[in-house]
């Protein structure tokens, strides 16, 4: 299986905490490979269940492309996480559907 580690933790900017993903080997979404992802976790709102988006990203977590268009991977939640490892299941399942596997990053020398 492919292999995702956390690039990027906390970032701003989108509808609920998100993470970047540094992704082995880069993932397809249309004509061009991309290297990251960025996963977040929108809360419930009223009338709109709870989702988790997946958008193809630049090193820095910004979405990489013109329109921040939801990818595979993306998912509604039908009750909003509570905990931080909720939050941690969400964006595990997000990759596992990408097709990836979150890993930890080999240790530096």
């Amino acid at each position: 299986m492919a292999d995702a580690v956390l690039h990027i933790d906390n970032l701003g900017g989108y509808a609920g905490p998100a993470r970047c993903y540094k992704l082995d080997p880069p993932v397809r979404f249309g004509d061009t490979d991309h290297e990251y992802v960025t996963v977040w976790v929108q809360p419930r709102l009223p009338h709109q269940n709870a989702e988790v988006a997946v958008v193809a990203a630049t090193a820095s977590g910004a979405c990489a492309t013109m329109s921040v268009i939801r990818q595979p991977g993306s998912h509604v939640l039908h009750t909003d996480p509570a905990t931080t490892d909720d939050l941690d299941a969400c964006h595990a399942k997000a990759l596992d559907l990408l097709g990836y596997r979150h890993t930890m990053p080999d240790p530096v020398p």
